[in-house]
């Protein structure tokens, strides 16, 4: 069990990275410093540097294990990933053809952009979070092996947190609009 941690350890410094970049106060004065490009190449930076840890962290270097050991292949689990993984790249690209990352990266205290409540942010809140679940999912799927899965499930842990803490923010900065937006849209699954 010992030999997990690392990825355990690797995943919540990458989650204390990027909740902590993503906090309101602290992306104010990186954009107040060095603006809205440089905290976009500040938090992609240090949000590449935080995942390495924990991805090499699992010690996994066999990623085309299916070509030179077919016999190795679970079927039903891997295609079932190979689905996942389309989902989730279908739902990352819906996402992102109604918002960006510099949408997101306007979010500052001291004016109100547009809350984005288009395409499939009509019917949930936080579609990137359920892509990068899907993800993950996918990924524990094709390649079965248990660092593997500490990982994603170590990852998505830390999505839900984010979410959460997304939301709080999102609270924070638009109020009763987004206290509405959220009666009429799911969480991170479309509301029926």
């Amino acid at each position: 069990m010992l030999e997990y941690l690392p990825i355990v350890l690797g995943t919540i410094v990458f989650g204390l990275q990027h909740s902590g970049i993503s906090a309101l106060s602290v992306k104010g004065r990186i954009i107040d410093k060095w603006g809205k490009e440089g905290y976009s190449r500040i938090f992609t930076i240090t949000s590449i540097i935080g995942i390495l840890l924990p991805f090499l962290a699992m010690w996994y270097w066999d990623w085309l294990y299916f070509l030179f050991d077919p016999s190795a292949i679970q079927p039903l689990l891997f295609i079932s990933g190979i689905i996942l993984g389309a989902l989730g790249g279908w739902v990352t690209v819906a996402a992102t053809k109604v918002i960006s990352v510099s949408t997101v990266a306007d979010m500052r205290t001291d004016r109100m952009p547009e809350l984005i409540t288009d395409g499939i942010y009509s019917r949930m809140r936080h579609p990137l979070y359920l892509a990068t679940i899907l993800l993950l999912l996918a990924l524990a799927l094709i390649y079965p092996f248990p660092q593997i899965a500490v990982f994603s499930l170590s990852l998505g842990a830390y999505t839900m947190v984010g979410a959460y803490f997304e939301e709080r923010k999102l609270i924070l900065h638009y109020g009763d609009e987004y206290l509405e937006y959220r009666n009429r849209a799911g969480f991170i699954l479309p509301k029926i």
